[in-house]
Order: C-alpha cells, then sequence, then structure tokens
C-alpha cells in the first residue's frame, strides 16, 4: 500500500518536476541587456532553437553570442517562424543575460529597418 501511495505522489507531481527542468531561471538573470551583430547561424530544434551572432567588441575582438529561444514545437504552435531570421542579417538581440558568458535568453530582435522578431506572439 505504501509503494502505491508514493507512486501516485510520483505520478501527480511529475508535471511539476518536469516544468521545473524547463524553467530559464538556472541558467539566465533578470538583468536585460542588448546585443549587435551579424546572425551566423539559426537552428530550429526541439528542446531549444538558438540563434548565433556574431558581435564585435569595443576593441575590435569577435565574440559569437549564443541566443537561446523556446522550442521549435512551441513556436511552431504559437505561429512564429524562425525562418524571417536570415544569415547574414545585421540585428540587435535583446533579452535577459546568462549565467554563462555570451548567452541570452531572446525577447526581441530588430533589424536594421527598425522592423523587430518577437519569440512570442502573445509578447508583453
Amino acid at each position: 500500500m505504501k509503494k502505491l501511495i508514493l507512486s501516485l505522489v510520483f505520478v501527480l507531481c511529475l508535471p511539476i518536476i518536469s516544468k521545473a527542468h524547463h524553467s530559464t531561471a538556472a541558467n539566465f538573470t533578470q538583468e536585460v541587456i542588448s546585443v549587435s551583430g551579424t546572425i551566423e547561424r539559426v537552428r530550429s530544434v526541439n528542446p531549444h532553437s538558438s540563434i548565433l551572432i556574431k558581435n564585435t567588441d569595443d576593441r575590435g575582438e569577435e565574440k559569437f553570442w549564443l541566443i537561446e529561444t523556446t522550442s521549435r514545437t512551441t513556436l511552431n504552435r504559437q505561429g512564429v517562424r524562425l525562418d524571417v531570421l536570415e544569415v547574414g542579417s545585421q540585428v540587435t538581440a535583446t533579452g535577459r543575460k546568462g549565467r554563462r558568458e555570451f548567452t541570452l535568453y531572446l525577447q526581441k530582435i530588430r533589424f536594421e529597418d527598425g522592423s523587430e522578431f518577437f519569440p512570442r506572439q502573445d509578447r508583453d
């Protein structure tokens, strides 16, 4: 009987456990930053899609920033497509600064022409 109760508790807690696994709080701070550069690669995959941006810092050194967002499945459900992000485009990405160096969690991308891309249609 004890095993049955423990199994039932585990099954009931599984959605909470799995949601916590994908939290961005562990990997990203609340500090919002912007990074400008050239899109080098776009990966529309699960569990996290990403954009690689080459940024040249104030000293002329090239740095590659990993810009993460949610999964391809979630983006598709929301009607958001990453194919508007073309390799070679000059952009400014804004998002939550990563705890790892040169990473951020995407909130929006602004293109040279002033248009913007958001990883969610129901943006804040």
